[in-house]
């Protein structure tokens, strides 16, 4: 018997309905963003409330990439609907402060629906699609010196909206 696996029913989505989401997770707090606005909403389980937060700094954005190092989250890449359409920007949040600051932009190419970890103190983005195909290039980085290193390629198919968790 698995009677102990339910769902409960929490707050819904402070910004309404959304699609092309990413977000990260801070402490015990989630952080989530979406498509066709640069609205950044945090969700408290605690008190099971969402209250908007600073708006990401990057603008509006779609089918980025998200992560968490430390006490920071980090998004980056992925399409928005204005020019240039995909991006390589990379992002910090500090939710103490309530603040976004770029950082380095990735060094491989422009892409959106990547995949993005972090394990320990680095975060790592990899995959998705480019201007004109599917990529499989992986790159470290590295907050402390804002930086990134170009990693092994993805072994498997070149790919997009791939998942991972760590």
């Amino acid at each position: 018997s698995r009677a102990q696996d339910t769902w409960t029913q929490k707050a819904d989505f402070g910004g309404g309905a959304i699609a092309g989401a990413v977000g990260f997770s801070i402490n015990d707090k989630g952080y989530v963003g979406a498509f066709g606005t640069a609205a950044f909403w945090q969700y408290d389980p605690a008190s099971d409330i969402w209250t908007q937060m600073a708006d990401f700094g990057g603008g509006s954005r779609g089918n980025a990439v998200g992560f968490c190092i430390g006490s920071k989250g980090y998004l980056g890449t992925g399409s928005s609907n204005i020019s240039p359409y995909l991006a390589k920007d990379f992002w910090e949040y500090d939710p103490i402060n309530d603040l976004w600051s770029q950082k380095a932009d990735l060094y491989g190419p422009a892409r959106y629906c990547a995949v993005g970890f972090s394990i320990g103190t680095k975060g790592y983005i990899g995959t998705g699609y480019g201007v004109e195909d599917y990529l499989s290039d992986f790159w470290e980085y590295d907050p402390a010196s804002n930086s990134w290193i170009q990693k092994a390629d993805f072994g498997g198919a070149a790919r997009h909206r791939a998942v991972a968790f760590s």
